[in-house]
Formats: structure tokens, sequence, C-alpha cells
């Protein structure tokens, strides 16, 4: 108690000097903290900078411009400034089903040729590719794999030889997570939109089928020639019996061909999922 006591008294009782001490003490840790907090905020504002100026690339699918039900595989630089040696890497690589060397009812399921790497994508850039179809892959139904996970990894700059002797220097990778399935995709709803309208066009052109006929016989109707007339007569038949050969054709090309297409991993007798060709 008495050390606590002589502590109080001296300070109440400390000179000048000890005063002018005890005050650029302190002002040399408000100095520390003031310098701490500034480094820390400047840290800070250098990130977020880094942040809003690096390249952001990213993997995504996206429906043809011309046919919607064609699927697109698109690594897009989103970001402000170039991105270097971009690399994918997959939990399990996309799979596609090889319908053009389909033989004895399988279709084989091969990976999605892919890149090794991307060298750069610019700003707004992007690498495309056609993956799929989304009526095929619906026909194929639980036969294939339908959502993939993995990583698209990247730098923001060139690997360029630093230092002595041409020793490269390490770059500072960024990764994004990519997940591509497509349920997420919503081909039914669409697939009945473009049936109406596939539908109505039909209709339409029907319609025109028949006021051409009428037309036809409108004028062909004033013939008073008999050979001629007879010609005419023969000439719409003979249409009318090679429409009914190549429906007949199509009928028999489509019964030959109405067989299941075994979806197939390596082994054509694992039946993995049916395809209607």
């Amino acid at each position: 108690m008495g050390s606590v006591e002589d502590r109080l008294y001296d300070v109440a009782h400390a000179g000048a000097d000890a005063w002018l001490a005890w005050a650029a003490w302190l002002a040399i840790g408000i100095t520390v903290l003031a310098l701490f907090y500034l480094n820390r905020q400047l840290q800070r504002n250098r990130r977020l900078a880094a942040e809003q100026t690096r390249p952001q690339v990213a993997m995504f699918m996206e429906p043809h411009a011309a046919d919607w039900h064609v699927i697109e595989l698109v690594v897009r630089n989103f970001g402000k400034t170039a991105a270097y040696d971009i690399r994918f890497a997959f939990d399990q690589p996309p799979t596609v089903a090889r319908y053009e060397t389909a033989s004895d009812g399988y279709a084989d399921v091969v990976a999605l040729q892919l890149p090794e790497e991307l060298t750069v994508l610019a700003p707004n850039q992007e690498w495309r590719t056609v993956w799929d179809s989304a009526i095929d892959r619906a026909e194929l139904g639980e036969g294939i794999e339908s959502r993939f996970t993995g990583t698209v990894s990247y730098a923001d700059s060139p690997d360029e030889p630093k230092g002595w002797f041409g020793r490269r220097g390490k770059q500072p990778r960024y990764e994004n997570k990519v997940v591509l399935d497509w349920g997420d995709l919503p081909p039914v709803r669409r697939v009945e939109l473009m049936t109406t309208h596939d539908l109505a066009k039909r209709e339409k052109q029907k319609l025109e089928l028949l006021r051409s006929l009428l037309s036809y016989f409108h004028y062909a109707s004033k013939e008073t020639r008999p050979d001629v007339f007879r010609g005419e007569i023969e000439r719409i038949n003979g249409a009318a019996r090679e429409i009914q050969d190549r429906l007949r054709g199509r009928e028999q090309l489509e019964a030959a061909g109405n067989t299941d297409i075994t979806v197939r991993l390596g082994d054509p007798s694992a039946e993995l999922g049916k395809h209607r060709s």
C-alpha cells in the first residue's frame, strides 16, 4: 500500500523534466498507433484496388445464339486486366455422347475435348466451344452425367523470367469454382414453346399449299385442249405419287431406325442409358 502511495506522491510532485519525458513517450506511442492504423488502411485500399482491377475469369454454359438447344461451354474474362495461363481442373471431366460414331446400338460417352490451357484472355474476351444439344441430352436421361464441378485458375501476369540466372518468379494465381449443371437449364418449357411455334408455322404452310393448289386449279381448268388437260392431270397424279413414295420411304427408315441406342462407358455391355436415334 505504501508503494502505491509513494508512486502517487512522485507523480504529484514530479518536475517539469519528468512531465516532458512522459509527454514525449505518449506522443511516440500515439504516433506508432497512427502509423499502424494508416498502414492497415493502405493495405486494405491496395487489396480493394487490386481486387477491382485484376482479371475475373469464369466458366459457364450458354445457349447458342441461333439454335437455343445447342449449349456452348464459355470461358470469359470479366475483369479489367488480362488473364494469363488459364487452366481447368474437374473432379470428373465434362462428358458428351459420341453420336456420330454410334454403331451396333451403342453410343460411347467420352470426355469433352478441352484445351490444356488458354495462354491469355484480354478483358471481355472469351473462348467457347459447342458442348451438346439439350434435346439429345434429355433423351439420354440418367445414362450420362449432368453435373460437373471443378475450378478455373489463372494469373494476372505472364510467367516471365525474373531475377538472376533466368529464374522464374512465382506467379500469384487466382481460382474460381465452376459448377456446370444441365439440370439448371430449362429446356422443357422452351421445347413446348418451340413446338407450338413449329405447329403454327406448319399450319400456315398448309394453308399456303392449299392456296397454291387452288390457284393452279383455277388456271389449269381454263384449258380447252383435251391432250393438254390430260397432261396436267397426269402431272398432278405424278406429284401425288412422288410424295406418297417419299413419305413411305421415310416411314420405313424411321421404323428401321427405331431401335434403342445404349450409352456405354468403355464396356459396350454396360447399359447406362438409352437414346432413340
